[in-house]
């Protein structure tokens, strides 16, 4: 029997070893998904800034060639600037603080060589600027030719008074870009220069806009030849210029290096080497990352930058090994936990079968034990059954209506009285008397009277008579089995703290999991918003640069018209042209102010709402309509039109941030899985009230749709088809979450492929109330 419990307690310990090598198998394979995911994510976030750095150079770079285009208008409008109001403009436009990238704003003549003493007189003649003059003006470096391209003005002059008189046909460089501004009449940058008034040889380059003599026809190469006059320019430091567009620790995380590739006319193949190095961050004594490099083209008037960025071992890109770390702590406990549960289990198993034979077996000794079983009135044996007559070694039915001392023969019980002899008044009793076999024979046995009805022992009973020798035989076998049982309900007790423990520990790694869910939602959300400043900002640039050169143009022809008044020659006509610039200079300048409040007032009220999310009174269709006009740029950069079917108006008791946040979703959802691959694009929304309680809104989009499996999981959580691709799988499971959680609301689903997607959500108008009336993430999660 022991030989069988050992290899049975053997066998069950086979299963709790199988769990435990599984739980680690599992764990092992949960650290590689972790690890993996770390590095998708570490990658995401590595193309995300490269992808910024390389949209805020081309962003930068455009305000500035917009206020060079500000400065073309200028000359346009009024050809004979001269050098102070030249200087009065740039200094209006203050640029030096807004834009500290630039070296120096300057005006390029185009002179004949014949008339290149005459220029320089004149140059050395105007005080407008200076008293004295420029006498030590001259123009340099010599160059043959019937053309030059001289550096007249040059604002500041602090710093680059090298630069003043310059004649860029005497660089090669220079003369090429300057050819082909003039002759495509667009803003052309140079390639890579050095400039005259930079000791340092530092890299910098040059965008240039050419100007146009008046009133003549610039429709081909030839005709803008003949009316070109010269050039507006602004030079570049390049390495000034990455300073300002590049956060400083962003340079310590990553290396950033850019080459221009050559005219875009031209190809723009050029490899990179030294030659055509623009700008390098420098390594930083910090190694770069393996497999973490990125490749972005940034097109700067009519040329091509490529620009490299590499990843730098310093934290930002590091994988943390923490997640890892605890991911294995946490598995290896767990499947512990689980081979010692599977084991308690088998070894409670094993127990209960060693319990049912030891209750079998006593079962099967008192069945076969001479127990027996007589009814006694008044001191005679009414009746006993075979286990008494087999005890007394009698035949059977020998003792019925025996008087009870046939039992004894004079025997005495174990306190030597009397046998089945009983004090009146007691209804049980217990003893053990000494019998006397047929045979003559004695045999201990243990005595158990009770009475029958209402009448005591004395008057007769049940009486049951065991042989104490069995009983003495079996005793030890049942103390045995009974501090094995004790033993086992001992570890079964313990087995369950142990679960009980591991049961706390799994529900705290949930609750440590809802956290994280709740941390992805909120960054999600926060990203959103950014997303919003940054179109906003896009999208107030247009308006405020035009009020910019509109004000600018109306101050200049103010001047211009306090001369004339002055000298005592205003006309009527004059005063009547004068003023219908001016109207039409007002009308510009409200209709940009206005369009910019419009967009600043809609982002307001976006960005409040989606960041406290306050239960309010509110009217639907604003709401809409405010976050739409948040996504215009996107909506324009993506092509795609947008189209609303709104009331009046609909007035709602609820949460306009949620609302918001549902519409900002449903549109970055459509924007990065519906139109892949698409040209042209279109969104329609539409809102309308069912009867007093319910608002319906519809959201469609005519994308390439979705299939029906991923129709049936796309509200589920961390669920996407651009895994990597700016995905995070939690858009569509907040927006479900929101309608049918925070506002109350049902939502539905519908696609067709390459038809579409439509979302029909229906919303009470008054929202259910719920604990302190205000959005909570943490009921997203519910």
């Amino acid at each position: 029997m022991r030989l069988t419990l050992s290899e049975s307690a053997a066998s069950m310990r086979i299963p709790g070893t199988l769990a435990f090598v599984a739980g680690i198998c599992l764990t092992f394979w949960t650290c590689m998904m972790v690890v993996r995911v770390q590095d998708e994510q570490i990658r995401a976030s590595f193309e995300r800034d490269a992808d910024k750095v390389a949209r805020d150079t081309s962003v930068r770079l455009k305000a500035y060639f917009d206020s060079l285009l500000s400065l073309k208008g200028l000359l346009a409008v009024k050809p004979d600037v001269d050098r102070a109001q030249f200087a009065q403009f740039v200094g209006q436009l203050d640029l030096a603080r807004r834009y500290p990238g630039f070296q120096a704003i300057q005006l390029v003549r185009r002179v004949g060589a014949a008339d290149i003493e005459r220029f320089t007189r004149a140059v050395r003649a105007d005080t407008s600027v200076s008293a004295q003059g420029y006498p030590a003006f001259a123009v340099h470096p010599a160059a043959a030719g019937l053309d030059h391209y001289i550096i007249d003005y040059n604002e500041p002059m602090q710093g680059n008074q090298n630069a003043f008189g310059f004649d860029l046909a005497a660089s090669p460089a220079h003369l090429r870009a300057v050819q082909l501004g003039r002759d495509s009449g667009a803003i052309v940058a140079t390639e890579r220069v050095n400039l005259v008034q930079d000791a340092a040889n530092s890299a910098a380059f040059v965008a240039r806009a050419p100007l146009y003599r008046q009133n003549l026809p610039l429709e081909s190469v030839e005709q803008r030849r003949a009316a070109f006059v010269g050039l507006v320019a602004i030079v570049f430091r390049v390495n000034n210029l990455m300073h300002e567009v590049i956060d400083a620790p962003m340079l310590a995380q990553m290396r950033v290096r850019i080459h221009d590739a050559g005219n875009v006319s031209d190809g723009a193949a050029a490899p990179p080497d030294a030659k055509n190095l623009m700008f390098d961050s420098g390594a930083l004594q910090a190694r770069a990352l393996p497999g973490l490099s990125a490749l972005a083209q940034v097109d700067v008037a009519q040329r091509r930058w490529n620009v490299r960025f590499e990843a730098l071992d310093g934290g930002r890109y590091n994988r943390p090994l923490t997640p890892v770390a605890l991911i294995g702590a946490a598995g290896a406990v767990i499947s512990a936990l689980i081979a010692a549960l599977i084991s308690a289990s088998g070894r409670g198993r094993l127990l209960a079968r060693q319990l049912r034979a030891t209750l079998e077996a006593q079962r099967a000794l008192q069945d076969s034990a001479a127990v027996g079983i007589a009814l006694f009135a008044n001191d005679a044996i009414a009746r006993c059954n075979r286990g008494l007559e087999e005890i007394m070694g009698c035949a059977a039915g020998t003792l019925a209506g025996q008087p009870v001392s046939v039992l004894a023969q004079g025997g005495r019980d174990a306190q030597g009285g009397a046998p089945f002899q009983v004090a009146p008044g007691k209804r049980r009793w217990q003893s053990e008397l000494e019998l006397v076999r047929k045979d003559g024979s004695t045999i201990w046995c243990l005595i158990n009277g009770k009475a029958m009805g209402d009448e005591d022992l004395s008057h007769g009973g049940v009486w049951v008579i065991q042989d104490i020798s069995d009983r003495k035989r079996t005793e030890a076998a049942l103390v045995e089995a009974k501090n094995g049982l004790e033993h086992s309900l001992a570890e079964l007790a313990r087995q369950k703290a142990n679960v009980d423990s591991a049961h706390g520990e799994l529900s705290q790694a949930l609750n440590t999991l809802k956290q994280a869910q709740v941390n992805l939602i909120t960054s999600e959300k926060m990203a959103a918003l950014g997303a919003l400043v940054a179109g906003i900002a896009h999208e107030l640039n247009t308006p405020i640069g035009n009020c910019l050169l509109t004000a600018t143009a109306l101050g200049d022809m103010a001047t211009e018209f306090e001369k004339k008044y002055a000298e005592g020659g205003v006309r009527r006509s004059t005063l009547e042209a004068h003023l219908g610039e001016i109207r039409k200079a007002c009308t510009i300048m409200a209709s940009s102010l206005r369009r910019a409040a419009d967009l600043i007032s809609s982002f307001k009220q976006v960005a409040v709402d989606q960041t406290s999310d306050q239960r309010r009174r509110f009217d639907l269709c604003e709401v809409v309509r405010d976050t739409v006009a948040t996504y215009a740029a996107q909506l324009r950069r993506a092509n795609c039109e947008a189209s609303l079917d709104l009331p009046h108006s609909l007035e709602l008791d609820s949460y306009p941030g949620s609302v918001g946040q549902v519409l900002s979703n449903l549109i970055n959802n459509a924007l990065l899985h519906a139109f892949e691959g698409r040209a042209k694009s279109h969104i329609a929304i539409a809102v309308r009230a069912e009867g007093e309680q319910w608002a319906h809104m519809t959201f469609c989009d005519d994308g390439v749709g979705m299939e029906a499996r991923t129709l049936t999981q796309v509200f589920d959580p961390f669920f996407t088809t651009k895994m990597g691709q700016g995905g995070s799988g939690l858009g569509m499971n907040i927006v479900y979450n929101i309608v049918t959680g925070m506002l109350g609301g049902t939502i539905e689903i519908a696609s067709v492929p390459e038809i579409g997607t439509t979302v029909t959500m229906a919303i009470p108008t008054t929202a259910p109330q719920h604990e302190g009336d205000e959005g909570d993430l943490s009921m997203l999660l519910q």
